[in-house]
């Protein structure tokens, strides 16, 4: 459903979107959930290249539910990795009218993990871009 609803804006950009999703049944907010993955997402497209790809995978490892969002894009510098979970924060002050949003997506990625006692962390994706990691309890 989120690939579907994004689908427009990977195209405006000249992104590829490819998945690969387990069928996982995880217990809490179908909206929350959306919203999590869906932020992921639409993060991975807005600061991606154009020509650039948005891998989404779906697995399990160790009773966990593990949601994976990977991109070719600029990546986060590690000055910025303990910030950018926070409310309101922004990599690039500079881009936020011509991206649109306030900063929030992120925080609230943070937050509906640990509503569902789970955790999310970011790293960097082998050559460029960035990879959010969520991990759910199934």
């Amino acid at each position: 459903e989120i690939v579907t609803d994004l689908t427009p804006l990977a195209q405006k950009k000249q992104i590829t979107l490819h998945q690969e999703c387990e069928d996982i049944h995880i217990i809490g907010s179908d909206a929350l959930i959306y919203r999590m993955l869906f932020n992921l997402v639409e993060n991975a497209i807005k600061y991606n290249q154009p020509g650039g790809s948005v891998q989404i995978t779906i697995s399990r490892s160790n009773g966990k539910a593990i949601l994976r969002v990977a991109d070719t894009g600029c990546g986060i510098p590690d000055e910025y990795r303990t910030s950018i979970f926070e409310p309101f924060f922004r990599v690039d002050k500079s881009r936020s009218r011509e991206m649109g949003g306030a900063g929030l997506g992120l925080a609230l990625v943070r937050e509906i993990a640990a509503l569902h006692g789970g955790t999310v962390q970011d790293e960097p994706a082998e050559g460029a871009g960035t990879v959010f990691t969520v991990a759910l309890p199934m």
